[in-house]
């Protein structure tokens, strides 16, 4: 009587589901790295434009020797950087409270790894004041 053993049988593909594994977690930390740094790429690009174009209300702050004060020109202020905003093709918004000029924006990049999963955009946000006051 001969009798035949299966050894091993139960650890048949244990070696192809293993490099599967690992081949999907190497791909997704490629995912997270690529794609986290254009996370970073879009919250530069938001910061940036926030303080450029807080730059560009900040030229409309005048002046005023007579008085001895310093006055902005609020309508002219708010104009620049919106233009400014525009032109570079960033999301946002100007506001004016008081003695300060505040820029906030927004940007979205497209993703290339994390679409797989059904992230197909990260954002970013910025935002940048300017203060009206004796010592600008």
């Amino acid at each position: 009587m001969t009798r035949q053993t299966r050894s091993g049988s139960g650890e048949r593909g244990a070696v192809s589901l293993a490099v599967t594994v690992l081949a999907i977690a190497l791909i997704a930390l490629i995912g997270l790295v690529h794609d986290g740094g254009l996370k970073v790429q879009a919250m530069q690009r938001a910061d940036n434009a926030a303080a450029e174009a807080a730059r560009a209300a900040g030229q409309h702050i005048t002046g005023n020797d007579l008085l001895g004060g310093i006055g902005l020109d609020r309508a002219a202020a708010v104009a620049a950087a919106s233009s400014y905003l525009k032109q570079a093709g960033i999301h946002g918004t100007v506001a004016i409270s008081g003695d300060t000029i505040t820029v906030t924006t927004q940007t979205t990049e497209p993703t290339v790894w994390l679409s797989i999963i059904g992230v197909s955009s990260v954002t970013g946000r910025g935002q940048a004041t300017v203060r009206i006051g004796e010592d600008i």
